[in-house]
This record gives C-alpha cells, sequence and structure tokens, in this order.
C-alpha cells in the first residue's frame, strides 16, 4: 500500500492504481508520467555529471554537452522501464 497525505487528510491507494494512470495530479494540473520521468533522468544525469566534474573524470570526455544528453536519455530510459505506469 501507498499512503499520501494532502495536509490533514490522509488517503491510502495502492501503489499499482496511482501507476496505472497515464497523468499524475498535483491538484489541479495534470502532470504526464513521462515528464516526472524525464525530470529524474535530468537530475541523475545532472549528479552523475557533476560528480565527474568534481573528482577530474569530465576530462576524458570528448564533447560534454552530447555525454549530458546521452546520459539523459539513458537515465529516462532505465527509470522509465523501472517505473512504468
Amino acid at each position: 500500500m501507498f499512503s499520501m497525505c494532502f495536509g490533514t487528510m490522509a488517503m491510502t491507494v495502492p501503489l499499482n492504481r496511482l501507476l496505472d494512470r497515464p497523468e499524475f495530479r498535483l491538484g489541479e494540473v495534470l502532470v504526464p508520467w513521462t515528464l516526472i520521468i524525464g525530470a529524474l533522468g535530468f537530475f541523475s544525469a545532472w549528479l552523475v555529471v557533476a560528480i565527474m566534474e568534481y573528482t577530474g573524470l569530465s576530462r576524458y570526455v570528448w564533447h560534454l554537452p552530447l555525454f549530458f544528453l546521452g546520459l539523459v536519455v539513458l537515465f529516462s530510459s532505465l527509470i522509465g522501464m523501472a517505473i512504468s505506469p
């Protein structure tokens, strides 16, 4: 079971029913799952590139923006396969 708490009202929704919908409701706004998965892929790729730049491993990458774009696509695909609605 997946428990969500909005203000004082708490409701329990099964996780498979929550992931079955193509959109996620944030108040009155419907947000598509692809946007959430893309944002998670973007932030995970950003974290990897930031760690690579901090440790100095980014100098071995020929074109860092292209590498970053590839990581975004890779992580978004992996997260999308793991959490498919």
